[in-house]
């Protein structure tokens, strides 16, 4: 596998996703790259919020961060996004593993803070999502996935940017009694659904301090109880917690917030040998790893992969089984007619 050491100027000897700079050039520099006209893009949820919050023009913050990096890869968030592009050309060294040929539309299963990208311009933005043209590097041996013929195309990239949660849900759920999912965005809904799916028996219950967000739960009738709380305070969820566990905590908890500061709520919602799952972007790691200190609460903590194996292919099937959730990742989208003219299929 070539891991793009190549295209590194600074600092020299790190892989791509932790340089402060890559060389974007847009053509093959290396026999195994695979270049991608590049057509829509899909932030992370927790790049996209911190982007908004600073009140200035999304587009042009983002340009500017491909400009200085040669990546999207915020320096705040140190989080990313995933592309939907078609190829347009090849390397000689490619595998043939890859089956690849120019001109089909896939959507590599790696973040943007890892790849090579060069934007000409952004003509569009609809949610998390924004309409490009630019093109980007793909290196041999990382993952894609081709475009679902029964999924729109930017469907599937929102599907694909919360995939990898999907099969560590279902690594983590085998000896759990009792479950909590921290955030009701699209990766809190996959993981609720993904738990249901693997696990239907298991007692699980959702936090989220916003009513729209627990209505939405309630709707596609995922958790058996809700809880209206700001994970940010830790005294008054470990007060709601106490309540639906009678004082002993979940087996496992699933933080999928897009805001910082939820460590501590999380570990103190876990049980004394529980687990906790940090899949958000948002974590601070450290944080995590004192809060257990400050609680005396020992628990496994786990760091959510970006990439989990299967994890394109068993997002889709989740989708399909569970089309409350497929709704769900729906209504989150903005419809555009611009976006559906780039779908191939179309």
């Amino acid at each position: 596998m070539n891991y793009g050491f190549h295209r590194v100027i600074q600092p020299s000897g790190v892989i791509p996703q932790a340089a402060l700079q890559i060389d974007n050039t847009p053509q093959i520099l290396h026999p195994s790259e695979i270049l991608i006209r590049v057509k829509l893009i899909n932030l992370d949820s927790t790049g996209m919020s911190q982007l908004r919050s600073r009140n200035m023009d999304i587009a042009e913050q983002v340009m500017n961060i491909v400009s200085q990096r040669g990546k999207l890869h915020n320096p705040v968030s140190n989080s990313g996004g995933v592309l939907v592009g078609d190829i347009e050309d090849i390397g000689e060294g490619i595998s043939p593993e890859f089956d690849l040929k120019r001109g089909d539309t896939i959507i590599p299963v790696v973040s943007t803070s890892t790849l090579p990208l060069y934007l000409n311009e952004i003509t569009d933005i609809r949610g998390d999502q924004l309409l490009v043209d630019g093109s980007a590097v793909l290196f041999d041996g990382m993952g894609y996935s081709a475009l679902p013929d029964d999924f729109e195309l930017n469907l599937a990239l929102a599907a694909i940017d919360v995939s990898s949660i999907v099969p560590q849900v279902y690594r983590s759920v085998a000896e759990a009694k009792n479950i909590l999912v921290i955030g009701a965005g699209k990766s809190g809904m996959a993981a609720m659904a993904a738990v249901r799916a693997s696990a239907p028996d298991v007692k699980l219950v959702a936090l989220d301090p916003a009513d729209e967000a627990l209505e939405q739960i309630e709707e596609c009738d995922f958790a058996d109880i809700c809880i209206k709380a700001n994970a940010r305070i830790p005294e008054l969820v470990l007060r709601e917690i106490r309540k639906v566990t009678d004082g002993k905590g979940f087996d496992l908890v699933l933080n999928c917030v897009n805001v910082p500061d939820t460590e501590a709520a999380s570990i103190l919602s876990a049980r004394h040998g529980g687990t906790v799952f940090f899949y958000s972007m948002a974590t601070r790691f450290d944080k995590a790893a004192l809060g257990t200190d400050a609680t005396d609460n020992d628990v496994r903590l786990l760091i959510g992969n970006g990439v989990a194996k299967d994890q394109a292919t068993l997002v889709f099937e989740l989708l399909r089984q569970q089309p409350k959730l497929k709704t769900f990742f729906e209504n989150q989208l903005y419809s555009h007619s611009i976006l559906n003219s780039l779908d191939p299929r179309n």
